[in-house]
């Protein structure tokens, strides 16, 4: 039996598209009638571990002591998350189109990480679908 098709890593590195959910309500977003869309790697890509390595290498040269809050935290994610963002669709920053690395740093920003049921920020929803597998390798439903 060939295993390549298990290669979960490999499959990482392409990018697939996230149909953003209301931070609030968890209904999909549409502009119109077309999805919004951002174009997510998986956290298993080697480019995304290497990302993520450079961010926790810059953390332990920061502040040790740095005071544990969700702005704290979110920061984090957001630096964890933001190579993962490759591109987006149907998503405006204003009247132009939101592009991707420009305007990544701005759409996980737009709402902090607030632990409650059901209401997640796009830098959650991003994070979670990253480190689905199921949404790389396709053996499993997506998001």
């Amino acid at each position: 039996m060939d295993f390549t098709a298990y290669d979960s890593r490999a499959a990482a590195e392409t990018g697939r598209d996230l149909q953003l959910k209301h931070p609030v309500t968890g209904d999909l977003m549409f502009d119109g009638d077309k999805p919004c869309m951002v174009n997510v790697i998986g956290s298993e890509s080697r480019e995304a571990q290497a990302a993520i390595r450079a961010v926790q290498k810059a953390k332990t040269k920061s502040e040790k002591d740095e005071e544990q809050n969700i702005e704290n935290l979110h920061k984090l994610l957001v630096q964890t998350a933001t190579p993962l963002v490759k591109g987006f669709k149907n998503i405006d920053r204003g009247d132009k189109p939101a592009k991707a690395p420009d305007d990544v740093d701005w759409l996980l920003n737009l709402q902090l990480i607030n632990g409650q049921d059901g209401e997640e920020s796009f830098v959650e929803q991003i994070a979670k679908f990253a480190t689905r597998r199921a949404n790389f390798l396709g053996n499993g439903s997506k998001g």
